[in-house]
Order: C-alpha cells, then structure tokens, then sequence
C-alpha cells in the first residue's frame, strides 16, 4: 500500500434533485485502490456536509494526503473553486485534481483557477497514471486525458481512448452504501458507457465524443448481473440503471430475454429503472425487461412535433414515439418522458402539436408542462449558435448560455408557463423524485405518487390549453398578470397536492433535501 492517500470529493450541486452516491468518483476510487493506493471519498452531498467541512476534513490530514480529486459538474462548480481556493490559501503545495464535465468542456478556466491537474473524459486510466506522476514528481506530459500548467503555459494532452473492456474495471467502491440504505435512495448502476444518438443538444454524446473509440460499450450480461446479485445481497431492492441508452449497440430482444434468464436464474429479486430511447423500445424488449425487474423507464421522446424532432436531430420519428408509448401502457410501466418544449425556432403551431400529443400520452411523468433546450458548452446546439453568433455566452461557473427565442408569440407563451413553472417547481420535483429516481417505498406508495404527478398533470394540460387560446386572440395580453390570476385562481389545488405528498414523505421516512430549481 502507498504511503499518502489521495482523496476523492464530490461537492453539493445547486439542484432540484434530492443526493444520489456518485458512481464516478467511487469507479476511481476501485481503480485506484487496484493499484495499491490508500483512497478515501468524501461524497459531501449525499451525507449533506457543506464546503466548509469538507475542508477542515480535508487540512486535519493535509501532510499525509497525495493530491485532492474533485469531480466537477455543472451545478457544483462554484463550490469546486471555492474549495480549490480555500484549499491553496492554507497550503499552496497541496496538489488538486479536477475531473468530470467542468473540467472536460473548461479545462482552462479550472487550471486558471488554481486546480495543478484537470482530468478530461473517463478518468479511471488516467488517474492511475497522474498518481504515479505525482508521486514521482513527474510533468504528466504522456498521459492521455490530462491537463497541467507549467512555467506559466497552459498544456492539454491529447485524448486517449475509451476503455472497450468495461468487464475489466472493478465495481465501484460503494462507500456509502449504509447512508444510501438508510436514506432509502436510488442505488445506482451503470452497465454501458455512451449513446449512439446524436442529438444536438445533448452534452453526453459530447463528453464521450472528445475521445477515441466506440461512442458505445457494454458490459457483459454475467458482469451485470453479478454486480446487481452482490448489490441485492447487501439489502438493495431498487436499482436505477443510469446508462444513457440502456438498449442500444449490440443489446437487442436476445440480449433482454438473456439478460431476463440470467436474473430469473439467479432468484434474483430486485426493482430497476433505466433510460430508453424511443426507437429501440419494441414489444419483446419490454416484456423480457418486465421480467427481469423492470417497472419504470425514462424514455427521450423531447416533443410531440414532427418539425421540431427533425430540428433536434433525433434519430426517433414521432411515430417511434407514439409506438414506444403505447408499449410502455400496454406493459403498465410508468414512464418519464425526457420532453423539451421550447427552443430558439419553436412555432406556435408546434406548440399546438405538442398539447394535443400531452393530452394523447397524459399518462407520461413529467417534470411539469415547461422545459427549454438547454445550449450546454460542447454540444453541437452550443456550436451552432455560437457560429451563428446567437448565443448569449455565460462563464464556466455558470455554465448557462442563453438565446432567444424568434417567434414574438411563441415566447409570449414560453414568459408565461416559465413564470407558471417557477411557481409550483418545488411541488414537481417533490411528488415526482421517489418516482424517477427510485426510493426503495413499495407498490403501493410508488402509486401514490404517482396519482399525485397525473393531479399535476391535469392542471399543467390546462394552462396550456388555456394560454394557446387566450395569447392568439389577444396578442397584447399582460402575459404576466394572466399568470397571476391563474396562480390565484389554483392556489387550494396545489396546496392540497403539497400537503398529501408531505404526508406520504413523513409516512415513508423519505428526506428531501433538494433546493428550488436553479435553472428554470
């Protein structure tokens, strides 16, 4: 075993999002520990430990520890450099390592932010190598992936390639599993790396693209299911499957009745949720996914409009939507559609499309009636505005580029249910979190909830029915005050939803600990 030990952090995220373990950091950790290195993770979220504490964690074992790892994203990259300052400011010889999304789209930005080393990409290679450099006092100038500063210039390695063998990284290190347990939370899997997709607005297909390789890998179905059995044994019922695209590449209807075997096999009994695209979702995969455990999917359908599909570059048809909807209702799974209903071109008579596809598919969990393609840094939206000089850029801390949107009507009516949206956003995240990503509640709970989310639902369908009509014949309404009175004019109906779900968290023992959504 090594002498120092490294430690790795994640920060709390300004999120909606109740605390999830992180996958990422507890990989590095596994592929750390393989190389006899002393490891120590520190997820601050999931045990609610704020910057401060993480740091007097951090400088009561400062003389004994290699570098800091931190994994940066976007909704906790103000913490990452706040730690990185306090950090140098008690000891500007402490070596600290940035990897994650941030540092992948902003590797600059972090290295002149005092962090000594940014990880780009999969980091689990490289990480391995950087501590080995680190502990010789090597420059990194070989190793794929890594960014440094050296006699004041800026150096980014190349990319290397992704790792083909997921069979050959070691499970992650599931530190905090017994906090996961108690808090009834998701515990997460990953099985694959990447998306064959190529959305233009998504920031994954970014990520993975910046390296060579294929754009998708999987792990071998016994790798899978050993890891879902080891998980099980420790007292896991719900699993959520956080690939991009659970069903894609090589994976078919065989792979999902061999998948289904392996588990039945096995007596395995456990409850997953995973993410789908629409046009690989078929009648056999579904029924052999049901069977292997399955009861909830996140499916991208982004929009009800055939225009606007094509614009998002989507590979799916709004007839592959329709059809892997109907599916999912024929094999009673609940099913959150990743929807995006504004962007910069968005017509009205595409919003028209888009409320009668909601009120057709009303049974589909969403995150409330509004959503906006985000412009992520990376991403080929991102590229194109950015050309096109239609972009209102934004810093890598807030990592919010912005655009508006043409059309005067439309965005009359993307003001008004974005102002709708803000008003009950806490209520939508609240009584749809145990649903998306899972707490371990039971059936009959899980319904709960779920009847909530279609309360919600009705009441977002009316709105948008209402402000399509209303904003055509009379173009100069005061969007702002008609949102006002409609607020007023609900108020006892979302206070009754806001109170039986308190109810339901209180009679479950669930925490929410998230905040107010920062991006809305």
């Amino acid at each position: 075993m090594k002498n120092k030990k490294i430690i790795l952090v994640t920060l709390s995220p300004e999120s909606h999002r109740t605390s999830e373990e992180n996958l990422g950091i507890e990989y590095l950790k596994s592929a750390l520990v393989k190389e006899e290195y002393q490891v120590e993770i520190i997820d601050a979220w999931l045990n609610d430990k704020n910057v401060q504490t993480v740091y007097e964690k951090i400088i009561k074992q400062i003389d004994n520890i290699l570098f800091v790892g931190i994994s940066s994203y976007m909704s906790n990259t103000y913490n990452t450099i706040e730690l990185i300052k306090m950090l140098k400011k008690y000891n500007p010889e402490i070596k600290i390592v940035c990897g994650g999304f941030g540092p992948t789209f902003y590797p600059k930005e972090y290295l002149q932010s005092q962090a000594d080393y940014i990880i780009r990409g999969e980091g689990e290679k490289a990480i391995c190598e950087l501590a080995k450099s680190i502990e010789e006092n090597k420059i990194p100038y070989d190793i794929d992936n890594v960014g440094f500063i050296n006699k004041g210039n800026i150096i980014i390695n190349k990319m290397g390639c992704l790792e083909n063998n997921l069979d050959s990284l070691p499970f992650p290190s599931r530190d905090n599993m017994d906090v996961v347990l108690n808090r009834k939370s998701s515990v997460n899997m990953v099985t694959s790396r990447g998306c064959s997709g190529n959305c233009e607005f998504c920031s994954v297909i970014a990520f993975f693209r910046l390296s060579k390789g294929k754009v998708w890998r999987t792990r071998s179905i016994k790798n899978i299911v050993d890891e879902i059995e080891l998980l099980n044994k420790q007292g896991v019922k719900y699993i959520k499957m956080v690939d991009d695209s659970f069903i894609d590449g090589t994976r078919d209807e065989d792979w999902c009745k061999e998948f289904a075997d392996e588990i039945e096999k096995r007596n395995i009994k456990v409850k997953l949720r995973g993410q789908i695209r629409a046009d690989k979702v078929s009648d056999k995969i579904l029924a052999n996914l049901k069977r292997a455990g399955f009861f909830s999917f996140a499916c991208g359908i982004e929009n009800g409009s055939i225009s606007t599909l094509k614009r998002m570059n989507k590979k799916a048809t709004l007839m592959d939507n329709k059809k892997a909807l109907d599916l999912f209702k024929k094999y009673d799974y609940i099913v959150q559609m990743g929807y995006i209903l504004f962007d910069k071109y968005t017509t009205y008579q595409e919003l028209v499309d888009n409320y009668q596809f909601l009120l057709e598919y009303d049974f589909t969990v969403t995150k409330g009636i509004f959503s906006e393609m985000f412009s992520a840094e990376g991403t080929k939206l991102n590229e194109r505005l950015r050309k096109e000089k239609l972009l209102e850029e934004s810093n890598f801390i807030n990592n919010n580029n912005k655009y508006t949107i043409d059309n005067l009507l439309v965005n009359k009516i993307y003001l008004g249910l974005k102002k709708w949206h803000k008003s009950h956003s806490k209520i939508y995240d609240m009584t749809i979190d145990p649903i998306i990503a899972p707490k371990a509640i039971g059936d009959e709970s899980m319904k709960k909830f779920y009847e909530y989310a279609m309360e919600l639902k009705k009441l977002d369908l009316l709105i948008f029915k209402n402000i399509l009509l209303d904003v055509k014949n009379n173009p100069n309404l005061n969007i702002e005050e008609y949102i006002n009175n409609y607020i007023l004019k609900t108020k006892e109906n979302y206070e009754n939803i806001n109170n039986n779900v308190t109810k339901l968290y209180r009679k479950n023992n669930l925490i929410y600990d998230a905040n107010i959504n920062p991006f809305i």
